[in-house]
């Protein structure tokens, strides 16, 4: 759960981050062209992820401690997406590694 609710908040800064007229157009994930032609969309799809987001962390933590671990996750997930996108670190293979640790461990850890 966990896992998940880290997924859709990263999902929902990157697309934000897709849609900024200051990031450097790197094209890692693909979607950065459909980003670039439909920001609206995008920008309304990335707010609905993090709502759903916070939704699922409210859910699973409950309403004080959950607003507060998701805004704890938010925050550490924007600060490496602003770190690692423009390096190009950010591309399948790591993700991959990345969330399938992650799963990992949550899984044999909780």
């Amino acid at each position: 759960m966990v896992t998940g609710i880290s997924f859709l908040t990263f999902l929902a800064f990157y697309l934000l981050y897709c849609t900024s007229q200051k990031m450097a157009a790197v094209d890692t994930l693909g979607l950065e062209k459909w980003t670039g032609v439909h920001k609206k969309a995008s920008q309304y799809a990335s707010l609905a992820l993090m709502i759903l987001s916070l939704g699922l962390s409210c859910f699973y933590w409950g309403i004080g401690s959950g607003t507060f671990t998701f805004f704890i996750l938010l925050m550490t997930i924007a600060s490496l997406v602003i770190l690692l996108a423009p390096l190009r670190l950010l591309n399948y293979t790591f993700l991959t590694l990345i969330f399938a640790c992650s799963l990992i461990f949550e899984t044999l850890l909780f």
